[in-house]
């Protein structure tokens, strides 16, 4: 048996003590009280029926129903195992974070307003995906950033920490450009762990070290019991967003398209930004905030449009064009359209076998309640027949 809070024990420990105190403390004021009456014979004829046994019992079922009423607070737990239904699937969520997605061509949410944040489609694109993770309560989630390059979370049923990673990198940590084959083969293998060394995500890399143990120290003590799928009904669906305003559909992104497709995931690219785009701009490399905007060799402002067009031909490489989706431009972000459209992917079925920490301070605490009523169920004095009489047994 373990306690969520230890600490309390220690009072459950001295409550006996302070409830001894406190009686002692009573019977000598009662001592000095009957002193303070009057003649002592006839005090002790009045107060013959006073039971001084009784009380030492009261004080002894207090201090009992106390410690176990602390007991009860330090919140007592068994470890346990009960198996849970799991309904869901496999989702990669991946925002672009290339300079592009600093063109300010879209409007604010509240959000945006609340937090003062710059207005660009890549805020935009943060909270949306933010909003669709928290439409997809069941489901597993891999967040992704990607720029030349690609940053990735492991699959995670912790939303809050997925959608979090979403926001930790910016333009200014990745290197420049928009490598949509590198999304979609990291996100494949993600997705697939099971082909790992076959199609090549080996060259990926599976994990950093960041998370390492230190030297004699581990990450997985002997006593934890890691949660198991015990049984997969049906295996869970796997799905890929794609959150950006465009790129350059080469063949090497295509094929990593159509690869995807044949190992069973749906793809879906949602576009931010508008057709009518604007002007990109540079970006300080300490805060990754926006600088001046961009030239090319003639002098003119590179400018960024929504590439309705590219974005489409992935779609359709992933088995159906109409998983293109366009983000509003203005208001506040509606995850609803994109969620609605992972409902025709297949949720997975399977039962998952979880260790839990189950309280069972219930049994302390009614026994102190129990021993509470008893204790207040007991007199103080003793049962007499009459004043010529002696003592009922």
């Amino acid at each position: 048996m373990s306690f969520a809070h230890p600490l309390i024990l220690v009072l459950a420990a001295l409550a006996p003590v302070g409830v001894l105190l406190l009686y002692l403390y009573d019977r000598g004021m009662r001592q000095r009280l009957t002193v303070q009456l009057g003649e002592l014979p006839v005090i002790g004829r009045v107060i013959a029926s006073a039971s001084p046994g009784r009380r030492v019992v009261k004080a002894w079922v207090v201090a009992v129903a106390a410690t176990l009423m602390l007991v009860a607070a330090a919140r007592p737990q068994l470890r346990g195992k009960r198996d849970v239904e799991l309904h869901g699937l496999d989702l990669v969520i991946a925002v672009d974070v290339s300079k592009s997605m600093l063109v300010d061509d879209v409007g604010p949410t509240a959000a945006i307003l609340d937090k003062k944040l710059e207005l660009t489609r890549l805020a935009r694109a943060r909270e949306l995906a933010a909003a669709i993770i928290d439409e997809l309560p069941a489901d597993r989630i891999a967040p992704v950033v990607f720029a030349g390059a690609a940053s990735h979370f492991p699959l995670t049923e912790d939303h809050e920490v997925a959608a979090r990673f979403l926001y930790d990198l910016g333009p200014g940590d990745l290197p420049p450009g928009s490598n949509l084959g590198e999304v979609f083969r990291l996100s494949r293998c993600l997705l697939r762990p099971a082909v790992y060394e076959d199609l090549g995500c080996a060259k990926l890399g599976r994990r950093g070290h960041g998370g390492d143990p230190l030297r004699g120290e581990s990450l997985d003590p002997v006593d934890q019991t890691k949660d198991e799928v015990i049984e997969q009904k049906v295996e869970r669906g796997k799905a890929i967003v794609v959150v950006t305003d465009g790129g350059d559909p080469d063949a090497e992104t295509m094929r990593e398209v159509g690869m995807a497709r044949e190992l069973g995931i749906a793809v879906f690219v949602v576009g931010v930004g508008s057709a009518k785009g604007g002007a990109v701009y540079d970006i300080d490399p300490f805060t990754g905030l926006r600088t001046i905007p961009k030239h090319a060799a003639d002098g003119s402002v590179i400018t960024s449009k929504r590439d309705d067009a590219g974005m489409t031909a992935l779609a359709a490489a992933g088995g159906d064009e109409k998983r293109y989706l366009v983000a509003g431009e203005d208001g506040e972000v509606d995850p609803l359209p994109i969620t609605h459209a992972l409902e025709a992917v297949n949720r997975g079925l399977a039962t998952k076998q979880i260790t839990e920490q189950r309280d069972v301070f219930e049994p302390f605490l009614f026994a102190a309640l129990m021993l509470l009523l008893c204790e207040a169920a007991i007199g103080t004095r003793r049962r007499r027949r009459g004043p010529d009489y002696p003592e009922a047994p």
